[in-house]
């Protein structure tokens, strides 16, 4: 039964729903989006000592998730926090005061500060955020002399890093980070919510498994190809709208799902108007001017968007969708990588072992959802004609509240 089969009274409780889920979504949704960290680590020998220059960047969107910036004094707490995290021989000694950047525009937050070694570090550990957050990542780089260089990435369960070992080994490292760039791309995927709700989405309109294989393919294509283009440093996307852009691709799937299965409802297309109008508005009217062209484009897209759905002027309509689509969640994986700062010589591996982490994800993510949505079309159920919407009005739950928060 499709929803034009629905009395309106009943759509109009499937709308209230959707209000009420609006409304008491837990906040904490985001704390569970993935978070991560970067640093790079210079090394000079200077006579007989050793010169370590530290830089740490980590997302302030991410920053605010793991440990909200309400107290006074808070980016001084912060900074101590994460420069007494890492931690080396005891013959090394902070020299100087540690320096603070934050940038709202570029969505960062930085720290340097530099050590004064009596030899050369061999090893460090970190701790930063971990006890905060089990699933944080952090990847750093280490540079010696403008010359040699190594990355590792660090996680709860992998805290210590013994650069020695690195340096001796160094066939055995390169097959080592070779698994970590791919166990990173497995753990993106994995911890982010929102391209797993995306995949969802692009499920719950394709369900028929020629059309899924070619939306899934589009999807893959349009995201690695941005995804290299950030990493090699061809584009420099906006992190933050970028971000915000993900979730109301994802609030878009599940409207072009409830828009196929009920065009001729006006009910529908009034709340839609409402729906865009009220977004916007709202945004003009109380939010400052920095995504003002975005937001403005972003609005002519969406009524375009849904004007094209209603016409139905394609089959593969979604297919090409998910392929524009797929270029917006690249620009949010290469972001990540692009800030690690990999040397020339392991960029392509890493980009490559990153890309195969995450087609590995997304392949096992499918296959989960696949048999989720199986499982519930064989199960006889009453009134099961309102799960399919309701999981769909659910992503635009999802895709509305990540595209508000990230905007703002």
């Amino acid at each position: 039964m499709k929803l034009k089969d629905i009395p309106r009274s009943k759509f109009q409780v499937l709308s209230g729903i959707l209000f009420i889920l609006i409304l008491i979504l837990p906040l904490d949704l985001l704390s569970h989006q993935r978070s991560e960290s970067y640093s790079k680590w210079t090394v000079v020998e200077i006579d007989e000592d050793y010169l370590v220059n530290i830089n740490f960047t980590i997302r302030l969107s991410n920053l605010n998730k793991i440990e909200p910036s309400v107290s006074r004094g808070w980016e001084k707490k912060t900074s101590d926090y994460i420069t007494s995290s890492f931690k080396t021989e005891s013959g090394c000694l902070q020299t100087g005061k540690s320096r603070t950047l934050i940038s709202r525009e570029n969505d960062v937050f930085k720290v340097s500060w530099s050590l004064i070694c009596s030899k050369g570090i061999e090893k460090v550990t970190n701790d930063a955020f971990f006890d905060k957050d089990s699933t944080h990542s952090h990847v750093a780089r280490f540079i010696f002399n403008s010359n040699l260089s190594f990355e590792k990435l660090f996680t709860a369960q992998s805290r210590t890093w013994k650069l020695k070992e690195s340096s001796i080994n160094e066939n055995t490292a390169e097959n080592s980070r070779f698994k970590e760039y791919i166990f990173l791309g497995l753990k993106h995927i994995s911890t982010g919510y929102d391209h797993l709700a995306f995949l969802f989405g692009l499920l719950l309109l394709n369900q028929r498994f020629k059309k899924l294989l070619l939306a899934i393919t589009g999807f893959t294509l349009g995201h690695s190809l941005t995804l290299s283009l950030a990493v090699l440093d061809y584009v420099r996307p906006v992190t933050g709208f970028i971000e915000a852009l993900i979730g109301f691709s994802i609030a878009l799937l599940g409207i072009e799902f409830l828009v196929r299965q009920n065009k001729r409802n006006p009910y529908l297309r009034k709340s839609l108007l409402y729906f865009f109008f009220s977004v916007f508005i709202f945004y003009f009217l109380f939010l400052d001017e920095r995504n003002f062209w975005g937001i403005l484009g972003l609005f002519i897209f969406s009524f375009s968007y849904i004007i094209l759905v209603y016409r139905n002027i394609s089959s593969f309509f979604s297919i090409f969708i998910a392929s524009i689509f797929g270029l917006i969640h690249g620009f949010g994986f290469g972001g990540f990588l692009f800030e690690a700062g990999f040397s020339e010589d392991n960029l392509i591996k890493a980009l490559f072992g990153f890309n195969l982490g995450v087609e590995l994800g997304q392949l096992l993510a499918m296959s989960i959802f696949v048999i989720f949505i199986y499982g519930i079309n064989l199960i006889r159920l009453r009134n099961k004609e309102f799960i399919q919407p309701i999981l769909a009005s659910f992503l635009i739950t999802l895709g509305t509240y990540w595209f508000v928060f990230r905007i703002i």
